[in-house]
């Protein structure tokens, strides 16, 4: 298979990583502001179905729907809501941070640090 037929194929879970993460970012960011999901589903132009799948990585967003986030939410740039670098090869699914008392923030946080040291594999 080449390298552009593979793009054609179904992802993988570490294609899929990168939409987790981001909604992590988002759902951090949003709880932080202290809004609903309704409220930043409805700047955006999506149900608060979409954006709650988005948050928990089910549902892929489009780049122009990146920017809108960053703008409902109030972020200076798109790349508070994206990884500063993203391995595909590194990436290996959830990190567990189970019996933690850490807020969804500090969470968010964590796994983005593992994740540019490049650890976080299962």
């Amino acid at each position: 298979m080449t390298a552009a037929s593979n793009c054609d194929s179904v992802p993988d879970m570490a294609d899929l990583e990168i939409y987790r993460i981001v909604g992590a970012a988002v759902a951090a960011r949003r709880k932080h502001l202290r809004l609903k999901q309704a409220e930043v589903a409805d700047q955006i132009g999506l149900t608060r179905a979409s954006l709650a799948n988005i948050e928990s990585g089910r549902q892929k967003l489009m780049l122009h729907q990146i920017y809108r986030l960053a703008t409902a939410l109030g972020a200076d740039s798109i790349t508070d809501l994206v990884p500063e670098s993203f391995s595909f090869e590194q990436a290996s699914g959830p990190l567990r941070l189970e019996g933690s008392d850490i807020s969804d923030v500090q969470k968010a946080e964590i796994e983005q640090y593992v994740r540019r040291k490049g650890g976080g594999k299962t």
